[in-house]
């Protein structure tokens, strides 16, 4: 009996559709995000059912077609001035002058600022004095820029914003606003202009001057080669262990409320965001512990008795906050979502990666499908050192490998603390 070809088609296109549903259904997420389990038996599946979005699926949908938008618009603008459309991160907060002309980075990871600014030149050579005064007047600026102030700046944020009061959520101010970005390089919490003058000058006494143009001297660089110059200034190494003192109430806090390990909260929290607290990831995600306002945002509201309900970026921006949102959504994914992991040191290690991944995502690493109900059997299998070495080396992305082998390395750091 010959098979009719339409009914072939048919199916051929519902394979199709499925396959698609499947392979598109997980979202790396950096904050969290437990999908829905894509099984190919799914009634909704067979019965050729939409399945509906959810009001935490629509929000986190909308910001993200905001955020790829406004990147969009603003990387249009800079490639006019620069070869590389740099925006603000995770772990780099990058800043341009009103022209474009200026571009300062903050690289928490490295510890240090980067300015690069175009070659000012005094009969036909590169006039460093005049050069490290506007340097010194740019960092200047970037150590005496306040966080609200700093999110105003960044047009990608003020899309962000209006967005997420669009979907309803209010529209606040950040409570730390008035706080400096870089605030632990002063002692005091308030630093006047002369302090902010002072610093800036005891820190470009180590810069150094990156330029991809020179060769045996920088003074023969001709004039007009439309080359940039990076001035490189070091960040105090107590930097860091600064930021680590100022948290580390806040995470012991919620670390004893929640029944989590402090140095595993803190080693995520390091990884995520390396300590800077105007972080942003493409999800888009906020803040030191990346949480997805609209998804993991909704599930720690409710953790924490609170309405289940989209939290706004400047909720996340603060640090107290957001540790504590944080906090419940470990506690979450944890003691909830992967209760059916036996063994609490797989546990463990599944949710570090599921962080990163999403817990269907992670799945691939123990069966061949995006389904987390179907690796929990083979997990239960297999002992922790087992768990753990799939994780490092079978994840679907490298992504996802070198942040389970990153957080454990700091969890061993902060453990000895």
């Amino acid at each position: 009996m010959t098979s009719n070809p339409v009914s072939k088609l048919r199916g051929l296109l519902i394979l199709l559709c499925v396959t698609l549903l499947m392979s598109n259904g997980s979202l790396a997420s950096g904050g969290w995000v437990i999908e829905r389990d894509d099984r190919p038996d799914s009634p909704l599946l067979k019965e050729r059912k939409a399945i509906a979005l959810t009001p935490a699926q629509q929000e986190q949908r909308a910001l993200a077609a905001a955020y790829q938008k406004a990147l969009q618009d603003e990387q249009q603008r800079i490639r006019q001035h620069w070869p590389n459309p740099e925006v603000s991160s995770q772990s780099r907060w990058v800043v341009y002058s009103r022209d474009y002309a200026t571009r300062k980075v903050v690289d928490f990871e490295r510890n240090q600022v980067e300015i690069s600014i175009d070659g000012l030149y005094s009969s036909g050579r590169l006039d460093f004095a005049a050069m490290a005064k506007k340097v010194q007047g740019e960092l200047e600026d970037t150590l005496g820029t306040a966080m609200q102030a700093a999110l105003e700046r960044d047009p990608i944020q003020v899309a962000l914003t209006d967005t997420m009061t669009t979907l309803g959520a209010p529209k606040e101010a950040l409570e730390t606003g008035a706080e400096l970005v870089l605030k632990e390089l002063f002692a005091a919490p308030r630093p006047t202009e002369a302090d902010v003058r002072a610093k800036a000058s005891a820190l470009m006494r180590n810069a150094s001057i990156r330029y991809q143009a020179l060769s045996a001297s920088v003074a023969a660089v001709p004039v007009n080669t439309g080359k940039k110059l990076t001035y490189v200034i070091p960040l105090p190494d107590n930097r860091i262990r600064k930021k680590v003192q100022e948290y580390k109430p806040w995470v012991d806090r919620n670390a004893e409320r929640f029944a989590l390990s402090e140095d595993i909260m803190m080693a995520i929290i390091h990884t995520e965001s390396h300590f800077n607290p105007l972080a942003r990831s493409h999800i888009p995600a906020f803040g030191l512990m990346q949480i997805v306002p609209s998804t993991a945002g909704r599930d720690a509201a409710s953790k924490l008795g609170k309405e289940p309900k989209m939290l706004t970026a400047q909720y996340l921006y603060n640090p107290k906050y957001n540790i504590e949102v944080g906090s419940a959504y470990l506690s979450v994914i944890y003691y909830d979502y992967l209760k059916d992991i036996k063994n609490p040191e797989s546990r463990l290690y599944y949710a570090i990666a599921a962080y990163n991944a999403g817990a269907s995502n992670v799945a691939r690493a123990f069966v061949d499908k995006p389904s987390f109900l179907d690796a929990v059997e083979v997990i239960n299998r297999m002992s922790p050192e087992q768990v753990l070495d799939r994780l490092v080396k079978a994840s679907p992305s490298e992504e996802t490998r070198q942040y389970v082998a990153k957080v454990l390395k700091r969890r061993n750091f902060y453990a000895r603390s």
